[in-house]
């Protein structure tokens, strides 16, 4: 199923959007889900999905149980904010991922990265993760080992640092000239706060 942009009438104060025919020829809008949507949802009008039930959750679910009760293929936005740390196994909860989100969907994680204080501050934590993790999810093949079974493209991987003017800024300069070579040689001398990955479903 892929999405193909239509325009509603401007008069009306309607803008553009998208929307996706499934495979009977139907057309379908854009839906967003929110996973571990706590109290606040990252948008209005997403389907949220969380353990606690004083929770905006629209399905109280505990997410290490698999599958979710979600519909697959239904979802063209998913956020994921400091939840994939939360959880057992973060493979299989971005399989879980791959079977909610429709061809091309956009899928925002925010985690903390490994070098921040914040990683290991919460003892529910059970995951610390580095930019380059999200290679592990485009199921590319590794020298020593097959990838994974989901496809995700990496659109964009950065990190968030905090104020200190030296150096917080010197950090953040090595890790946009090259990630690879701050998280190896850098990251534990100038820490960073979050990673936060937008990734793209390709089915």
């Amino acid at each position: 199923m892929g999405w193909e942009w239509f325009s509603f009438d401007t008069a009306s104060g309607m803008g553009c959007t998208r929307r996706a025919r499934n495979a009977a020829g139907t057309i379908m809008f854009p839906m967003t889900l929110d996973i571990g949507c706590g109290k606040r949802k990252a948008e209005p009008d997403a389907v949220g999905i969380d353990i606690s039930p004083d929770s905006a959750a629209d399905h109280v679910w505990n997410l290490d149980e698999y599958p979710w009760p979600l519909e697959a293929g239904k979802f063209s936005r998913i956020h994921m904010s400091h939840v994939i740390e939360h959880l057992n196994d973060p493979m299989r909860a971005m399989a879980e991922v791959y079977r909610v989100a429709a061809n091309a969907a956009d899928v925002f994680i925010t985690t903390p990265h490994f070098s921040s204080h914040n990683s290991y501050v919460d003892p529910t934590h059970k995951r610390h993760l580095a930019a380059q993790s999200f290679e592990y999810f485009t199921g590319k093949d590794f020298p020593t080992f097959a990838g994974s079974e989901c496809r995700f493209d990496i659109a964009e991987v950065s990190l968030t640092f905090g104020g200190n003017l030296v150096l917080d800024n010197l950090g953040r300069f090595l890790a946009r000239t090259s990630m690879r070579w701050y998280e190896r040689h850098a990251a534990w001398i100038l820490p960073a706060l979050d990673i936060r990955c937008h990734l793209v479903a390709r089915k």
